[in-house]
């Protein structure tokens, strides 16, 4: 077979994945599979790299090694070229792996489960991202609110690193936050909403964890929508711890439903997608079923 290309984020989960990927190259020389290296010093002259090599037609697939943001980069490199892409989880996220039940902390694991789907990828769903920036695709989730806020906030504190990392971002945000007004065009249809925050979901984390969407399905060619609607602030602390296990959705205030596309505009919010900052709303969201091969069981 043709050589695989390896993307490998060094900086992921505070150099970790710099040692995950040394054991990546070692696994595939061990199964006989030849690799080929794109990494580069950022995320777009790997792009390019790895464009090169699909155009010279010297790579069959990628394997992205980091967190949900090296995965989405596999992502936009993948579905445009319709080529399989595999994941090693080595960030701190991990949300995209999660949705695959890709063990996380055990790289082997998922190497072995990479190995076991190269000759029969599977496809799944994909989201297409609009913004009035760029377009790209997304696996994971995007949303435009306080989360976001958060988000941009988590990713520029020294302390503390990972998920932690956001729920000290929400405690220094919330004093200061107040409630947002959206315009939704959902399948067609036009509704305005005042909430917390607003996000369009393809798998059941975000936040490294946290299951905002606990019944979203990346195989059922529909998007949902979450809500959290406007509540005080103690109502909100109450709420927040239950995201992880699901169970916010008992609350009257959070709202989930499904859709096919959807717009959102607010007042310029920042945009975060798969953990990474993207831009600022509005944004438009439609769904791809089968438009993404994984080497994935």
């Amino acid at each position: 077979m043709k050589p695989i290309g390896v993307l490998v984020n060094p900086a992921a989960n505070r150099g970790r994945g710099n040692l995950v990927g040394e054991q990546v190259f070692t696994a595939l020389a061990k199964a006989g599979i030849p690799a080929i290296n794109l990494s580069d010093e950022s995320a777009l002259a790997a792009s390019s790299k790895a464009q090169l090599a699909i155009s010279d037609q010297e790579i069959s697939g990628v394997i992205a090694v980091g967190g949900d943001g090296t995965a989405q980069l596999g992502v936009n490199i993948c579905v445009p070229n319709q080529i399989p892409l595999g994941l090693v989880p080595a960030g701190s996220g991990n949300d995209q792996a999660r949705q695959l039940k890709i063990e996380l902390g055990n790289p082997q694991a998922a190497i072995d489960n990479i190995l076991q789907a190269l000759d029969s990828p599977k496809r799944v769903d994909v989201m297409r991202v609009t913004t009035e920036q760029r377009e790209f695709w997304s696996f994971g989730s995007i949303s435009a609110g306080f989360d976001a806020i958060c988000a941009k906030r988590a990713n520029g504190l020294k302390w503390p690193k990972g998920p932690n990392s956001y729920v000290a971002a929400m405690l220094l945000e919330l004093p200061r936050f107040r409630p947002i007004e959206y315009h939704l065009t959902v399948d067609g249809e036009h509704r305005t909403v005042k909430a917390m925050l607003c996000g369009v979901a393809n798998v059941q984390n975000f936040g490294g964890g946290m299951r905002i969407s606990p019944e979203s399905d990346h195989l059922d060619g529909e998007l949902e929508v979450f809500i959290l609607h406007e509540v005080s602030r103690p109502r909100l602390l109450k709420i927040f711890p239950t995201v992880y296990q699901g169970q916010h959705v008992k609350f009257p205030e959070v709202e989930i439903f499904k859709a096919k596309s959807i717009r959102i505009e607010n007042a310029n919010y920042p945009l975060s997608c798969d953990g990474e900052i993207v831009g600022t709303a509005p944004f438009s969201v439609q769904i791809h079923p089968g438009a993404l091969q994984l080497f994935s069981r």
